[in-house]
Order: C-alpha cells, then sequence, then structure tokens
C-alpha cells in the first residue's frame, strides 16, 4: 500500500487555469476539465500503466512504465492496441494507457473506484471517451477508471511454453489494477474499494480473473455484463496457432523450427504484417492454459475452480441482456435455425465435450426438446432458434451464479428494456428485443447511441444507481427508501435463483431460465467430459 494519505492525495490535486495537475508515481500529470449532462468531472488520459510493448516485449508480460520530466499531457486518450480492424491512425502497439475520471470538487473523504475492461471478442476495442463517457458514474461519486489491454495475435499469441507463455491481454488487465493500486490514493479514489466490472470480453476476462488467486486483492467485488468464469474460449492448440502464424508469414519455417525461432521471427515482423495476418482469420484467439512457470497467470480451468470454492470469494453481480444474439439479425437466426433442424447434434454447444462412446442424437434431442418439443421445429419456431443462441451467454452466467452463490453474495440480473440504443434492430416475434451491448448506452455516455426519451434517462439513473451502489457497499439496493430503485435486489441461492429485471419497471423474480439450469445440468454431468472447460 502506498504511504500516500487521502489528505495528501487531495492536495496534489490543483488547478493551472481550467487544467486540473496532480503528481503520480511516476510523474506529474495535467489533466482536462470536461463538462457533461450537467456536471463536471476531471479527466485524466492517456496515461502510461506499463512501458510500451515493443520489441523483444512484443507478446511478452507488461513491464513496468518509466518515469517522466516535467507535466505529462494527459487531456486526451492515448492509441489503441490493435484490433482485428487495424487502423493505423489511431491503433499502435505502445497503446497500454489508462484513463482516470473524477468528480471535479475537492475529495476530502476517499471513493469508491471502478474500474472497466471493455469487450470486443478479444479482437476488438478501446477505452476511448466517446465510447466510455464515465460522467453518468462520476455523478453517483465514484472514480471511473478505464484502460487498454492487448488484444488479437498481440495479446493472446503463446507457443506452449515459457518462451510465449500466452495471455498478455489479461496480464496487462492485471498490471492495470496493480496500477490502480499504487496510484488511485492520489487521485482521492480509496484502493481498498475497487470494483472491477466489464461487458462480453470485458466480463469474461473478469471470470478470468476472479477464478486466479494471483489478482486477489486486487478488487473487493466485480460486475460481469453478458459474459463470465464459465464462457470456455479457450485455445485448443496455442503452439499449433503460433506456428500456423508464422508459416503463413514465412514459407520456410517448418515445424523442425523452435519456439525461439517463432518468437523472433513474429517479433521482427512489422505491425502491418501481423494485422494483415489477423484480416484474413488464419489465427485463433482466446485465453491460453499456460505452461507451468512462475510467470504464467492461467494454468488451471475456470468450472472447476468455481465449484470448489477455489477462488476469489468476492460480491458479485452478473448478467445478460434478454436477446444477446439478436444484434446478428434476423436472416442468420433464420440460417441458425435451419441447421438446428437439419440434425439435433448442432444444438449441442461448443463447451460440451461429450464423453467417448456418447449418443450425441441421444442428447441433441434433450435440448430440442426443451426448447421446441420432441417434434417440434426451430425454422417454425425461429424465436427459440434465437432463444437457444443467445443461451451460449446465458447459460454459463445462470451456472455460475448457482455455484459462486455457494461461497459468496451473487446478485443476478436481466436487462430488457426497449429503449434507442435497441432500435433498429430486427424484430423476431416471440423473442426478445434488446441485444448483446445494448444496455452499455445507460452505464456510459457513448457518442454514437445518444439517448433520446425521458424512460431512457430515468433507466440510466436506475441502472448507474444500482452499479454505483454495488461499488460503495457492496449491495445494489442497500437503501430500501430510494425511490429511484424502490426495490430490493434479492441475493441467489443455490437453490433459488432470483434475479431483477432490468424493463421499464425494475422487478425482482424467479430468473426465467432458472428452471432450464436443470435440463443443462443433466447433460453437462451426464455426457459431458470432466473438468469442464465451460458450461
Amino acid at each position: 500500500m502506498l504511504r500516500t494519505t487521502f489528505l495528501l492525495a487531495t492536495t496534489i490535486l490543483s488547478l493551472t487555469g481550467a487544467d486540473p495537475i496532480i503528481g503520480i508515481t511516476t510523474g506529474q500529470l495535467r489533466g482536462r476539465e470536461i463538462q457533461t449532462e450537467n456536471i463536471s468531472l476531471y479527466a485524466f488520459e492517456g496515461v502510461p500503466f506499463a512501458s510500451p510493448p515493443v520489441g523483444s516485449l512484443r507478446f511478452q508480460a507488461p513491464v513496468p512504465a518509466e518515469p517522466w520530466e516535467g507535466i505529462r499531457d494527459a487531456t486526451k486518450s492515448g492509441k489503441c492496441c490493435i484490433s482485428v480492424n487495424y487502423n493505423p491512425s489511431i491503433e499502435n502497439e505502445d497503446c497500454l494507457f489508462v484513463n482516470i475520471y473524477t468528480p471535479s470538487r475537492n475529495i476530502t473523504d476517499p471513493l469508491p473506484v471502478m474500474v472497466n475492461f471493455y469487450g470486443g471478442g478479444f479482437e476488438t476495442g478501446c477505452a476511448t471517451y466517446d465510447e466510455f463517457g464515465s460522467g453518468p458514474l462520476v455523478n453517483e461519486d465514484v472514480i471511473v477508471v478505464t484502460f487498454n489491454y492487448r488484444l488479437g495475435i498481440y495479446g493472446f499469441l503463446s507457443t506452449g511454453d515459457d518462451v510465449i507463455l500466452g495471455n498478455a491481454g489479461l496480464k496487462d488487465q492485471v498490471f492495470a489494477l496493480k496500477w490502480v493500486q499504487q496510484n488511485i490514493a492520489y487521485f482521492g479514489g480509496d484502493p481498498g474499494k475497487v470494483t472491477i466490472f466489464g461487458q462480453s470480453a470485458g466480463g469474461i476476462s473478469i471470470g478470468v480473473h476472479l477464478m486466479n488467486k494471483k489478482s486477489q486483492g486486487l478488487y473487493r467485488a466485480a460486475i460481469c455484463e453478458s459474459g463470465c468464469s464459465l464462457i470456455g474460449l479457450y485455445q485448443t492448440d496455442p503452439k499449433f496457432n503460433a506456428y500456423a502464424a508464422a508459416k503463413l508469414l514465412n514459407i520456410f519455417i517448418t515445424d523442425q523450427n523452435t519456439t525461439e525461432d517463432i518468437k523472433n521471427f513474429l517479433q521482427s515482423q512489422p505491425v502491418e504484417t501481423l494485422s494483415g495476418l489477423l484480416n484474413i482469420g488464419k489465427v485463433l484467439i482466446g485465453v491460453v492454459l499456460e505452461a507451468e512457470s512462475d510467470d504464467a497467470y492461467v494454468t488451471q480451468l475456470n468450472f472447476p475452480l468455481l465449484e470448489s470454492g477455489d477462488f476469489n470469494q468476492v460480491p458479485l453481480m452478473l448478467g445478460n441482456v434478454n436477446a444477446e444474439f439478436l444484434a446478428s439479425g434476423c436472416i442468420l437466426t433464420l440460417a441458425i435455425a435451419a441447421l438446428y433442424d437439419l440434425s439435433v447434434t448442432n444444438l449441442i454447444p461448443p463447451s460440451l465435450e461429450a464423453l467417448s462412446g456418447t449418443d450425441l442424437t441421444e442428447v441433441g434431442n434433450i435440448i430440442k426438446e426443451a426448447y421446441v418439443g420432441k417434434s417440434g421445429s426451430f425454422v417454425a419456431n425461429i424465436s427459440q432458434a434465437l432463444e437457444l443462441t443467445s443461451d451460449n451467454f446465458v447459460r454459463p452466467t445462470i451456472k455460475q451464479a448457482e455455484l459462486q452463490s455457494n461461497f459468496s453474495p451473487v446478485y443476478l440480473y436481466e436487462f430488457s428494456f426497449v429503449g434507442t440504443p435497441s432500435e433498429g434492430r430486427d424484430i423476431i416475434p416471440g423473442g426478445g428485443r434488446v441485444a448483446h451491448s445494448d444496455e452499455l448506452a445507460y452505464i456510459f455516455d457513448n457518442a454514437a447511441v445518444p439517448l433520446k426519451t425521458y424512460d431512457d434517462y430515468l433507466t440510466r439513473q436506475r441502472i448507474v444507481r444500482l452499479w454505483s451502489n454495488f461499488a460503495k457497499t457492496m449491495n445494489p439496493t442497500p437503501d430500501v427508501t430510494d425511490p429511484l430503485l424502490n426495490v430490493t435486489w434479492p441475493q441467489v441461492t443455490p437453490t433459488n435463483i432470483q434475479c431483477l429485471d432490468i424493463g421499464a419497471t425494475l422487478e425482482a423474480k424467479l430468473n426465467r431460465k432458472a428452471g432450464q439450469l436443470a435440463m443443462w445440468n443433466e447433460v453437462f454431468y451426464t455426457y459431458g467430459t470432466r473438468p469442464f472447460k465451460g458450461f
């Protein structure tokens, strides 16, 4: 813990004209003041939390940022990490930056801190203010931190040994959390009251950190949105992927080359070449089970850790929107429905590795009956095709809620409010209307998805109050007299999977998928190979 006091944190903050200036462990920063929704906040952006991961540091774990002389300009975000859609005007390997947003007032008491992890399938994403404007949360008297982490081949390449261990992107995330512990007091934040939150790949990332004792003490609570510990996005053969990438760029590379050869070759390639490799979709990206090493971060599967209680037992809030797959559209959903009707084995989720000798048709028929009945058709019931496909996000969420509630407080939600961000979505009769990521526009000011209606803004007030309450007290509804919420959000128990429906109103009720969990438990525990990689 830093030997700074919160008094020091607030007195270091000063104004030069309209610009806030603050000193942290690596130097001084000049930020800016942002006016939003009739409030103002201070922003310190593009602050390095690690050295540029270039040259010999490409694919490797992050190392500390170097101190600087004078006052660093922290009035705009740094470059984004390189994505699958490489854009050199906004993306660069030198991308490990953190952004801090605080109330623009003298902070006398330490404030809770919320650290956001962006989504994007580990292939895209960037912590820009335009996408993750933090004014609504800061208005609730919390400090918000956003940051970049490496993506794609840069963040998840592995040679299957200790030459390139893998999961550099996840290690960037841990490094950012350590930076928060070392520096957030200077901004008036309480390092003992950190909540991590993220959506999609951000939620999956948080799920990994929850299961990893190496991140213990870096946060006290977590929020997973449309992503959790049990979405099993593991690379099946990372060494093969690394060699395949190298072979695509050099026909003279063979399996006889050492992993050190592969590392040296790929580190020598220009960004344009590696990014072209990503654009043709030849490299599979996902979390790596690393070779055993003192420097390894992920060496065990999440499911058995969660099942046994061998994880960071902190309060957790998690949930989904009511039609996760709707963003893919009606035509693709109809095509998937046709595949489901073609063979019931297509209903078996990728996370289920069936035991040897399993009759896959038998498994598929169990799943089919639960959704459309024994003689039903998914093409004739396209809403059920949407439901089943969306359940690749929902099913692991419900299972995590069930298992984790054995060990720590769990609050489950479903976001069902149909507002401006959901306009223009395909409508599938009988299906949900809120697609993957639609809730983000209510948590953040997103320049591309502005809210328009009274109900939009009321929903924003509610969800921001719930999220910030959780960060402050580890209970999303601590005040039963709060007229904005007017609800008590019940905790999940293993035998009573209650949730909060965040719709036009707030309603606590039995999760609509709770009964279906028995079917999925039967499928996985009867036919699945243990340990499960996901659920």
